[in-house]
């Protein structure tokens, strides 16, 4: 076991020395990881202190997904102190924005060393990870000083379970460390315990992401937005990815002068903004003061702000889902009460997706054409638009109560 885990520290940092030189020249050229390396190898500027909960997310989705977790957990239990950690730039921006109480900072890189300066200066309790985040050396040594572990709404994507399996040897040891493993669905508990967890350990809770309830703040730029958008309905692009704006964009012109429309443009990756601005005559959210009043689209080029411009969609495509990178959260939109279409590659939601379809509560587009076909729809039909929008709402509703499943085990492990 000792081996194993001396072999997994060697090739970490075999892998980090060939990584180094693009880490570097991105942070330099792009203002990334530089900023966060400090914490990523464990040194902090925030005094030490005790947190009875360290909560780690990866990035945007799942620090969204955690928060009816965490409300739920304070609510059961007041006082709760939290340490929140994330991978990304914009799940960081995202977890200040939603837990300013907790002390939020950045997931430590897993090396021996530097896991073992985030629990001296963290001292958790219990670590509770979203999703399917398996790390060797953060499980192993904070078993070792006694915290409890619990992986929760995890679930294993069709193309991820067959590497997990090669690697079961493995993988079965640090799962047998863990107290709980919740995860979304039966096929996902089957697959847990295929790649070794203990089958006592693992309990299907649902998907926390169900649990969503829409930001009602109202956005700063609301007034400017709403004069910009002077009573055209809106198509929201959401959460697109490279590839996916060069198939879309180009399309774009035409129906916008057919339809009247107005179109909100939000990349998923901050590095792409000033690409995407060059695709198409737009407005940068970001200039939004100086707006011309006849703009006919918006470059969302912010973060944390999408799941506040849904409710102004008359329809929401949600993107990475034309493209093979495993789509992104229908939820957010359709909570609002928004028509909602996404590609054929959801793999990484499909049970979200499946259970839309199924409900009729969303429609999959094969192609940009597809796309606008069903926007050209939802503009031109209101009863459509309407029943479309009140059963994404209803399946939301009805799946909701994995968060307060999940809050339980938290209080559980806690007490």
């Amino acid at each position: 076991m000792r081996r194993m885990f001396v072999l997994y520290e060697v090739l970490l940092y075999l892998v980090f020395a060939l990584a180094l030189p693009f880490f570097l020249i991105t942070g330099l050229l792009r203002g990334k990881y530089l900023a966060n390396f400090p914490e990523r190898i464990g040194f902090y500027r925030s005094p030490a202190a005790s947190h009875d909960l360290w909560i780690h997310a990866v990035s945007v989705g799942e620090t969204l997904a955690s928060q009816p977790v965490v409300e739920e957990v304070l609510r059961r239990r007041p006082g709760t102190s939290i340490v929140f950690t994330t991978t990304t730039l914009t799940g960081q921006a995202q977890a200040r924005r939603l837990f300013p109480e907790a002390t939020i900072t950045y997931f430590p890189f897993d090396f021996s060393a530097s896991v073992r300066r985030f629990l001296d200066h963290h001292r958790p309790r219990l670590f509770t990870a979203m999703e399917t985040e398996i790390w060797p050396n953060v499980t192993r040594l904070s078993r070792a000083r006694g915290l409890r572990l619990m992986l929760a709404n995890g679930r294993l994507s069709d193309r991820s379970f067959p590497r997990y399996r090669i690697f079961r040897p493995v993988v079965r040891r640090i799962l047998r460390n863990y107290d709980r493993v919740l995860v979304r669905d039966e096929g996902d508990r089957r697959r847990f315990i295929a790649i070794g967890a203990p089958a006592e350990a693992v309990e299907t809770t649902g998907n926390v992401k169900f649990d969503y309830t829409p930001d009602d703040k109202p956005l700063p730029i609301l007034p400017q937005l709403e004069s910009l958008i002077a009573g055209r309905r809106v198509l929201v692009l959401g959460s697109t990815r490279e590839g996916e704006e060069e198939l879309i964009l180009p399309l774009l012109k035409t129906f916008i002068e057919t339809r009247n429309a107005f179109v909100i443009i939000a990349p998923r990756k901050p590095e792409r903004f000033d690409v995407v601005a060059t695709m198409m005559p737009m407005i940068r959210r970001s200039q939004l003061g100086g707006a011309p009043p006849t703009a006919a689209a918006l470059l969302l080029d912010s973060v944390g702000e999408l799941t506040r411009i849904y409710p102004l969609a008359t329809v929401a495509f949600v993107g990475g889902s034309l493209v093979p990178t495993g789509g992104h959260n229908p939820i957010e939109p359709a909570a609002a009460g928004v028509p909602v279409c996404f590609g054929p590659h959801m793999t990484n939601f499909r049970e979200i997706a499946s259970t839309f379809l199924e409900d009729d509560a969303a429609v999959e587009v094969r192609s940009p054409a597809e796309l606008l076909a069903f926007a050209t729809r939802m503009f031109d039909d209101p009863a459509a638009r309407q029943a479309y929008g009140e059963r994404a709402r209803r399946t939301v509703q009805q799946n909701r109560g994995a968060a307060a499943r999940t809050a339980e085990r938290i209080v559980e492990l806690l007490a």
